[in-house]
């Protein structure tokens, strides 16, 4: 009922329309109405009202709520349904929590403000209340479970191509972080609920700094943001995450084809700031080098010796050896 309100609010573009019309259009009495616009305003949403001309939309939310993001997609199941969430210890968390409940492949978790936001290895996420994308994913895909790994750069290349179209240059490093000018400005935690032969669900969690004006100074040498690369433009968040998502589903539908050659695999190694740099690696025997050649088919980094042999790397921190 909210939805459709604020659609007709919408749809006026700062006019007034009669609660008469709203009672008349949705076939609701008045008080239904006048409820549904309370709840509305209880979001942050600005709207006027008037005993003769009714009620009149006058300032949106920076929200990445169903109402806002939804009527931007383009896809078929991604996004749809978002759930959103003002305040949530991780949204991965939540989603994880929603798919072993049974909900359906294509859910978006979305929160305005992670308390306990996770990174690989247990890191911590800095977040800032309506400053970030923090959402995750719900999947199911039919397909091994050893290539689930390629899932994170699936994830990957939609926000290299969201970024893209904001006119940025963004870099992905293996196997989960997309850079601006050598600083992090995107993290991507993918996480997996399988047997050895069937993915019961994968839930991809993807946290993007938009519109966070600086950071700590215990970060501010590694991380940035949208508008940080923008010079200090405003980004618009629904906009983003929007974009996000359209680019994530054709890239998620070419990668359960399981061709030789998908589109998220050739932007991957189109934008990698590792192909042919000699990095370091960790092991159980320590840390080691190799020069980075390629990444594969199941999401792997190739890895070259000295001696000329090659390895593949499915997951571990990597970083790139400096002279």
């Amino acid at each position: 009922m909210k939805k459709h309100i604020l659609t007709l609010l919408k749809q006026a573009q700062g006019n007034y329309v009669s609660g008469q019309d709203l009672c008349e259009y949705l076939g609701v009495s008045r008080t239904a109405v006048w409820k549904h616009i309370n709840q509305l305003r209880e979001e942050g949403y600005a709207i006027d009202s008037s005993a003769r001309k009714g009620y009149r939309l006058i300032d949106v939310p920076d929200l990445l709520n169903e109402y806002e993001v939804e009527p931007l997609l383009t896809t078929e199941n991604i996004g749809h349904p978002i759930i959103h969430l003002d305040e949530v210890t991780s949204t991965n968390i939540e989603a994880k929590k929603q798919a072993r409940e049974g909900i359906k492949e294509g859910t978006v978790i979305v929160a305005e403000h992670q308390t306990e936001g996770r990174g690989r290895s247990g890191r911590s996420w800095f977040s800032s209340p309506e400053w970030a994308i923090q959402m995750s994913l719900v999947l199911r895909p039919k397909v091994s479970p050893a290539f689930a790994a390629s899932i994170t750069q699936v994830g990957a290349a939609a926000v290299a191509k969201a970024l893209e179209s904001l006119g940025l240059s963004p870099q992905i490093k293996w196997p989960n972080d997309v850079l601006i000018g050598g600083k992090k400005i995107c993290g991507i935690l993918t996480e997996m609920s399988c047997e050895l032969d069937h993915i019961s669900h994968i839930v991809i969690g993807i946290g993007i700094n938009v519109n966070t004006p600086s950071f700590p100074e215990e970060i501010a040498s590694v991380a940035t943001s949208v508008r940080i690369e923008l010079g200090g433009k405003h980004c618009n968040r629904k906009e983003l995450m929007a974009a996000v998502l359209n680019a994530f589903e054709p890239l998620y539908i070419d990668f359960l084809k399981g061709g030789s050659q998908p589109e998220y695999l050739s932007i991957c190694r189109h934008l990698s700031n590792l192909m042919g740099q000699f990095i370091t690696y960790e092991t159980s025997q320590g840390i080691r080098s190799a020069q980075a050649v390629d990444i594969d088919n199941m999401g792997r980094l190739i890895i070259r010796h000295e001696d000329e042999t090659t390895e593949a790397l499915l997951s571990g921190e990597v970083h790139i050896l400096r002279s």
